[in-house]
Formats: structure tokens, C-alpha cells, sequence
């Protein structure tokens, strides 16, 4: 991950214009060549909702990686870049027509669908496409569960596979997502379980699968513990081997915040100080709206002041802070509960660490107050 000592060898924090991040790209590089050796011949399709910097785009195409898209804008970044079609695939099960159909004539031929709906728009937008069904899993453990919004129930399985094939589409993936900053190690085992069960029903049924995308939610360091990389391949690896006898599958991942999660730290200065009644209040250049939504969420960023790099502070010289962004709106919290020094003052530099995965992407401008600057190591 990236560390504050290698931002301050690469950046004169004093002469910094806050707030900006910091992306140091060998730490996506190793990330990326870690997820590589998850399944043997394992192909990576990057989330770009992720973080669709176009210099991390770029740099994941030079390194092999393919890309899972979910819009038109996503798109349009991979064709700018002359990504081929082929390493491109769209795991969203709610596509806008127009994306289907041009995604279709660039030559993508991977459509994940869950619905009957979904299928009649991919067969008049892209007909004869190949298409995954993607079912919804056990969420549980997952800091973002997906499984509500997203996903077919095992028991429609075949009756969408027989409805998709009637379209003249061919139905030759399985796909699932246990669900954003999964902590739970055995979910990708129990879910690749239930995957198996429908892939067995299909081959009785005559249908070629001859893909399983395992999705992402490959978790990166946050506030809580999470399963070393290592956990999660074994099992992997072990459920491939009993579910599915060592079949001549490809399998798929598409990882977001595995790859890009922790290697960029915001740099930021506290703005405002507030003692009110009980609670002590900061307020950062940084917020909610321009950069740190996941926190609305109950993601708990890592914060951690310049004052101390310099001092070990005793647990008497820290106290609870309700740390806040800029906006004049209250819903811009970061945090109602962060131990800070009780002598950090305006102008004081903060950094937030880990912050490489939807951040900037799902920043606004609000208020006036736009994402930060992006600064590469």
C-alpha cells in the first residue's frame, strides 16, 4: 500500500495545494499481478467504476488486463485507448440500449443479463451475442452487499438460459459477485457451490457454459481486518477442483477495489475547529461530496494527522472527533467518532489513507467544492 513516508519523499507537503491525491502506481501494478495468480490462466477484466483515471486505465491495458464497463462513458475511455474489443465485457445486468448496441458493433461479445427484459434488449441490440447469467449469492459479510439489486434466483436459471437461447443468443457464462469488500473468505467458495449446481442442470439441458466470472469484491485495508489474498485462493481453488472436476472452463474476475484500493491517500488541511456542547468538531478541505461518499455508507476511512508523524501522542493528547467536510450541508461527515490530537489546528495537513477505489469516480462538484488534483509516483 501506499505509505505517507513515500508521499512525503516524493512531495514537499508544505508547498502543497490541498486537497490532492496521490496514486502511486507500482502498488496497482502488484495488486494486479497478485490477482493474476489467484486461478491458473485466470483472466482479469478491471471494474473501471472503480477508478476510471485514464492513466490507470492505460496503465492496466500495457500490463494485460481487460476491463468490465457499465456505460457508454466507461466505453468510450477503452475505445480512446484502443482496448479490443475482446478484452472488454459488461457485467451490469441494466443496460441502456444505445450502450448495448454500440458496445455490440465494436465487437464486445460478453452481456451479462438477469431478467427476461434483459435478454430481449441484448437480442435486438446485439443479436446472436454470447451472454453471462448472472445469479444473485450470499452477500453476507460484505461491506457493500449487491445481492438485492443484482441477480436471478437459482430456480429461474434454466428458464432464462432456455428464454435467451429462444432469442438466438448464446448463453456460455455463469457470473456472480459476493458483494463490495467481501470479509468473508469462504463466500467465492460457497457461491462458486451454488454456481456448480447450475452449471451441472445446464450441461444436462445442452447448454455449453464455458465461462464462470467470479465478479470482484476482492477487499482492500480500510478500518477492519481482511482476508489475506492467499485465504481466499486457496479456497478458491479448492471448491474449482471439487465443483468442477477440472472442466475446460476460462474463468473470469473483475476487480475494482482489490487492484486500486489502497494505492492513493488524500492529502488535506483541516479548515475549521468547533467545540458544540458534548462534541468536538474538525472540518477538513475534504468531504463527502468530493471524494468521500463511501463514508455515508459506513465505509470508516483511515485518518491520521501530520502532527503525528512527528510526536507519539499519549492517549490523553487525543480526543473523539466528529471530523467533517467543507459543504455547508450536514450530511458531509466523514466521521462521528475519529481520535485525533486535541492540539491539531487549522492549517494542519491530514491524510486519509486507502483511498483508490470510488472515490474520485463518484465525486461531485457541489457547493463549489470539486475533487481533488491527482498527482502520480
Amino acid at each position: 500500500m501506499l505509505t505517507i513516508k513515500k508521499v512525503k519523499e516524493n512531495f514537499d507537503i508544505k508547498k502543497i495545494d490541498t486537497p490532492i491525491m496521490i496514486i502511486d502506481s507500482s502498488v496497482i501494478e502488484n495488486r494486479y499481478n497478485n490477482l493474476k495468480g489467484l486461478i491458473n490462466d485466470v483472466e482479469i477484466f478491471y471494474s473501471v467504476k472503480t477508478n476510471s483515471n485514464i492513466k490507470i486505465l492505460e496503465q492496466l491495458r500495457d500490463l494485460g488486463s481487460g476491463f468490465e464497463v457499465a456505460s457508454l462513458y466507461e466505453f468510450n475511455l477503452l475505445k480512446i485507448l484502443n482496448v479490443p474489443p475482446e478484452k472488454i465485457i459488461t457485467g451490469n445486468p441494466l443496460k441502456v440500449p444505445q450502450f448495448i448496441e454500440e458496445a455490440h458493433e465494436y465487437g464486445v461479445d460478453y452481456f451479462a443479463f438477469d431478467s427476461m427484459t434483459e435478454i430481449d434488449k441484448i437480442a435486438k441490440d446485439a443479436p446472436g451475442a454470447s451472454v453471462s447469467l448472472r445469479i444473485a449469492v450470499d452477500n453476507t459479510g460484505s461491506e457493500w452487499p449487491l445481492s438485492k439489486k443484482f441477480g436471478a434466483s437459482t430456480s429461474r436459471a434454466l428458464e432464462l438460459f432456455k428464454y435467451a437461447k429462444s432469442k438466438g443468443l448464446n448463453p456460455n457464462a455463469l457470473t456472480f459477485h459476493v458483494g463490495s469488500q467481501c470479509l468473508n473468505s469462504n463466500n467465492w467458495s460457497n457461491a462458486l457451490i451454488t454456481i456448480g449446481e447450475i452449471f451441472n442442470l445446464a450441461k444436462k439441458n445442452d447448454f455449453n457454459i464455458n465461462i464462470i466470472n467470479l465478479g470482484g469484491g476482492f477487499p482492500s485495508k480500510l478500518d477492519k481486518n481482511i482476508p489475506k489474498l492467499e485465504t481466499i485462493k486457496e479456497n478458491i481453488n479448492k471448491t474449482i477442483k471439487e465443483v468442477f472436476n477440472g472442466g475446460n472452463l476460462k474463468f473470469y474476475i473483475e476487480p475494482g477495489r482489490g487492484i486500486v484500493g489502497e494505492s492513493a491517500i488524500f492529502v488535506s488541511k483541516v479548515i475549521a475547529k468547533a467545540n458544540r456542547g458534548s462534541e468536538n468538531w474538525v472540518s477538513l478541505d475534504m468531504g463527502v461530496y468530493n471524494g468521500l461518499l463511501d463514508a455515508v455508507a459506513g465505509i470508516n476511512f483511515e485518518i491520521t494527522s501530520e502532527i503525528e508523524q512527528n510526536k507519539n501522542y499519549s492517549e490523553d493528547e487525543m480526543i473523539s472527533y466528529h471530523v467533517a467536510g467543507p459543504t455547508c450541508d450536514s450530511w458531509d461527515t466523514i466521521s462521528d467518532n475519529y481520535m485525533l490530537p486535541k492540539d491539531l489546528a487549522v492549517g494542519d495537513i491530514v491524510y486519509i489513507l486507502n483511498v483508490g477505489a470510488y472515490t474520485t469516480s463518484i465525486s461531485t462538484n457541489f457547493n463549489g467544492f470539486g475533487p481533488p488534483e491527482i498527482y502520480f509516483i
